[in-house]
């Protein structure tokens, strides 16, 4: 979010109405409708706010927001319909099916990181990739990150203390909490992992 966007969610009014945000060339990227304008408009931008994957993307794309207000929050609601027919936002549609997205989670936090997906990011000291749009191509990429770099499977924080988990003895997992790899040589392939999630982020989002 730029700065002609920040004084715009400043000047929202704590009223009913539509906010209508565009692009850097104008164009309506998203419409939306809220009982209180200024309310809503913030919660894209706090830290516990909207936490809908696709919302970051937004962000980095809006420049200005408008708003017009309402008697009511019914007539708010007519009238977001009648500007999503007209301008037929993309993000109108991303982020109410954002089902369709994921975030790739890298979790640094642990001693031993694991590589998952996920539709939620949060404030856990986690690396996040993404969002990228779901189906084949993120799955498949995930799996094969997983065969290749043998990243921890076992849920939890922790890696189980009674012995190699069945990932293990199947040659899925580095087992680094048996010691078949040392901490050194698992966190090399946690830097590798995330190296590439990082170019692939970059040619995706």
């Amino acid at each position: 979010m730029k700065r002609g966007a920040r004084a715009d969610v400043a000047s929202a009014p704590a009223a009913p109405g539509v906010y209508v945000m565009k692009n850097a060339g104008g164009t309506v990227i998203y419409v939306g409708k809220a009982k209180n304008l200024r309310s809503r408009v913030r919660s894209y931008f706090s830290a516990r706010g909207d936490e809908r994957p696709s919302v970051p993307i937004l962000r980095d794309k809006l420049r200005t927001i408008d708003y017009i207000e309402t008697a009511t929050e019914h007539e708010a609601l007519i009238l977001e319909d009648k500007l999503i027919k007209e301008y037929q936002p993309r993000y109108n549609s991303d982020l109410k099916d954002d089902q369709r997205y994921f975030s790739i989670k890298l979790t640094v936090n642990e001693e031993f990181p694991r590589i998952m997906l996920v539709h939620q990011r949060q404030d856990d000291g986690a690396l996040y990739f993404g969002p990228f749009p779901s189906g084949a191509h993120v799955k498949t990429m995930v799996r094969r990150l997983q065969k290749k770099y043998h990243l921890r499977r076992c849920p939890g924080p922790r890696c189980r203390a009674d012995g190699p988990c069945l990932y293990a003895q199947i040659d899925a997992c580095a087992s680094p909490c048996s010691g078949a790899v040392t901490k050194a040589e698992y966190d090399g392939r946690v830097k590798q992992v995330a190296a590439f999630l990082r170019r692939m982020e970059s040619m995706t989002v």
